[in-house]
């Protein structure tokens, strides 16, 4: 008796088992990411914007890649990442839906590596732009390099309201495109912040110049 085509997901401390077609609609050569996921949502409850599947260490993107273009193979084995929200999760939700909940989960993740990761970025480059501006040494390779720095983060912040406007919110999930709003404003302010210490340097350089002209 042959053994139809299946994947292994574990998921916690469950193993779960997920059958294919051998071939044509069904098979893991026909079967999207995003397919898989939803079979995985009906099994587990885990909103599809809520899962990580992870094959070979690394996370399936890509939901409109075929399974087998990740180079799974029937009997291969993959790790489902997420939870199930609770009654109290879907209740800070407009539409009371698990993918709204996932959503908002999301963009929190992204708020919080923002403030994690660019935050103490930020405070450096300001301790370093008054250290310099309260210095008399105009050094031009310290310029140099302070406004280097403040292109990084400029560049990285801009990269994490991209990110941001990626997260696809249906018009019912209202809770959830506010969280983007704010999170977007959020860090558009932390852009301003850096801009405003940028233009600090700016403005001491101006008057550098104004005072070098009066002396000749």
């Amino acid at each position: 008796m042959e053994v139809a085509p299946e994947l292994v997901v574990n998921w916690g401390l469950e193993k779960l088992r997920i059958e294919f077609a051998e071939q044509g609609t069904g098979s893991l050569e026909e079967t999207t990411l995003k397919q898989l996921k939803e079979r995985l949502k009906d099994i587990t409850g885990v909103p599809i914007n809520g899962q990580k599947l992870v094959f070979s260490g690394a996370i399936m993107k890509d939901e409109t890649a075929t399974l087998s273009s990740f180079g799974l193979q029937p009997f291969s084995k993959l790790i489902l990442m997420g939870s199930k929200p609770n009654a109290k999760d879907l209740a800070q939700t407009t539409s009371g839906s698990s993918e709204e909940h996932a959503l908002i989960a999301r963009i929190s993740q992204l708020v919080e590596k923002t403030k994690t990761n660019i935050i103490p970025q930020i405070e450096s480059f300001e301790t370093s732009v008054a250290t310099y501006l309260s210095s008399e040494n105009n050094d031009d390779t310290v310029k140099s390099k302070l406004a280097e720095a403040h292109h990084c983060i400029v560049e990285t912040l801009m990269q994490s309201i991209l990110t941001l406007d990626s997260v696809v919110c249906p018009p019912d999930f209202e809770t959830a495109r506010q969280k983007r709003r704010e999170a977007v404003k959020f860090t558009q302010g932390l852009i301003d912040r850096v801009d405003e210490v940028k233009a600090q340097l700016s403005r001491q350089n101006q008057q550098n110049i104004i005072l070098s002209n009066a002396s000749l």
